[in-house]
């Protein structure tokens, strides 16, 4: 059950983030045809491109945790034995949920220390994107802790673990 929340939930987040991808190439897109083409420069898309790209990397590192996909030195444990192989990557997810529980608890008071101010050209509330914070802090929590239980929870397949 379990299991399968988190696999709807990473399916809806993977989409997003490539209805995000697909607008910042149609906002860039925009901006270049004003620009250069129609020379006659709008000021909102680079905004909302900002904004979009800014929710595009975090959430995007958040997937990049769940997949496994991202920078990582596995020298250690590739050479460790399998309990020290465990202890080591519970401790490297414990160490992302420390720095998730960061961007939430400090993102979530930027978020609504600020909530008040609006962009300049598109006047977007600028809680829209301070709360790309606490959210993909939220998201990177979840899925440290379920790569947590998924470690703890091997027993023969520590191999694929590393």
């Amino acid at each position: 059950m379990l299991q399968r929340i988190e696999e709807y939930l990473s399916r809806a987040l993977v989409f997003i983030l490539v209805l995000q991808g697909a607008a910042l190439v149609v906002l860039i897109g925009i901006e270049v045809l004003y620009r250069y083409v129609l020379h006659s420069a709008l000021s909102w898309p680079e905004e909302v491109a900002g904004i979009v790209f800014v929710w595009f990397t975090l959430l995007g590192v958040a997937v990049g945790l769940r997949e496994e996909s991202h920078i990582s030195f596995d020298l250690v444990t590739k050479r460790s034995p399998p309990l020290l192989r465990k202890a080591i990557l519970v401790f490297a997810h414990l160490t992302a949920i420390v720095y998730a529980g960061f961007m939430i608890r400090f993102g979530w008071s930027y978020a609504w220390m600020f909530s008040f101010e609006t962009t300049p050209a598109a006047e977007i509330n600028t809680l829209w994107l301070n709360l790309s914070l606490p959210v993909s802090g939220g998201f990177i929590a979840l899925y440290a802790l379920l790569k947590i239980i998924h470690i703890v929870q091997a027993d023969a397949d520590i191999e694929e673990l590393s």
